[in-house]
């Protein structure tokens, strides 16, 4: 049974078998899968002012935070006058970055 796959591979449009576009969800998926289960790094400090990026999260565990939270720390635009957000938050999965 042929049917249509739109988009895989990437910038092509044609008829593919089903078995194919399976294939494709099924890589798709997975990738997606392994992408969420990867950890995240956790500093030891917070970074100077200016260095974070507007709308990038990092998390810092700086000892400021209740037992068992760290710091989430989302950057701003010093520029724009947009000052960058710090929370208390339960603490993710992680590998320690020093």
């Amino acid at each position: 049974m042929n049917v249509k796959c739109r988009g895989w591979p990437p910038g092509q449009r044609g008829r593919r078998t089903a078995t194919s576009c399976a294939a494709a969800l099924c890589l798709w998926a997975a990738t997606g899968a392994w992408a969420a289960s990867t950890s995240v790094d956790i500093l030891k400090e917070e970074p100077p002012k200016g260095t974070v990026r507007r709308g990038d999260v990092i998390y810092v565990d700086d000892g400021h935070c209740p037992a068992g939270e760290i710091k989430k720390i989302t950057g701003g635009n010093q520029q724009a006058g947009v000052a960058r957000q710090v929370e208390c938050v339960k603490k993710p999965a992680t590998s320690s970055r020093p």
